[in-house]
């Protein structure tokens, strides 16, 4: 699932609660992980236009 950085706005705390997204706090490292699995594990994103599809659809999908 997608990791969000920075303060989480309403949608996004509902969207890591549905269990879509994941909150990783307000400090961003320097060269930060995008994906995590259940087992807590984390890497980087290969493309950046996946990982921002992935965001966006578990976005829309609390909208609903």
């Amino acid at each position: 699932m997608p990791i969000l950085y920075g303060l989480p706005t309403r949608v996004a705390r509902e969207a890591a609660a549905a269990g879509k997204v994941r909150l990783f706090g307000c400090v961003v490292p320097a060269d930060p992980d995008q994906w995590t699995c259940p087992q807590a594990h984390t890497w980087k994103a290969d493309d950046g236009d996946v990982l921002i599809a992935a965001i966006d659809a578990a976005i829309q999908d609390t909208r609903r």
